[in-house]
């Protein structure tokens, strides 16, 4: 276990009254800390994490998570590609980006959009197809979730 945990956390974890919520990307850390629950976009679906969550390995979808703390305050995020272990009351996530909703550059987000789809209506050998795709779903995926909260 972390030594970034708090000692009331840990008890908590123990007893089944808490998680313990990493949110990672290449980039480092986005999210960490206590939570009563979390929702992630799973590739088969929605899915909800409780303490005391059965322990579980998925790959996950770009898409929207939340995270509830133990005092009930919703932290969300848009994240990419990726993946979820749960175990012992601990949530692992990686995935290869995580913006706070709150945080999001809507005209960022809108000018990489319409570069996005300027580069597929225009392939050439020079245009990696697949980047341009993913780039775009990141931009849509942004767009959508930036008003929520």
């Amino acid at each position: 276990m972390s030594d970034t945990l708090t000692e009331t956390l840990q008890m908590e974890m123990k007893a089944g009254k808490a998680l313990y919520v990493e949110i990672r990307t290449p980039e480092g850390s986005s999210y960490s800390g206590g939570a009563s629950s979390v929702l992630l976009p799973g590739t088969k679906g929605s899915m909800g994490i409780l303490p005391r969550h059965a322990p579980l390995l998925s790959s996950l979808e770009v898409g929207f998570v939340r995270v509830r703390d133990p005092l009930g305050t919703e932290w969300p995020f848009v994240t990419g590609l990726g993946f979820v272990e749960v175990h012992d009351n601990h949530v692992l996530v990686l995935v290869d980006f995580a913006d706070s909703v709150a945080e999001i550059d809507v005209e960022r987000a809108k000018e990489a959009l319409e570069r996005a789809k300027a580069r597929l209506r225009t392939p050439s050998e020079e245009v990696d197809v697949t980047r341009a795709e993913a780039a775009m779903h990141r931009a849509v995926t942004r767009l959508r979730y930036a008003t929520m909260g």
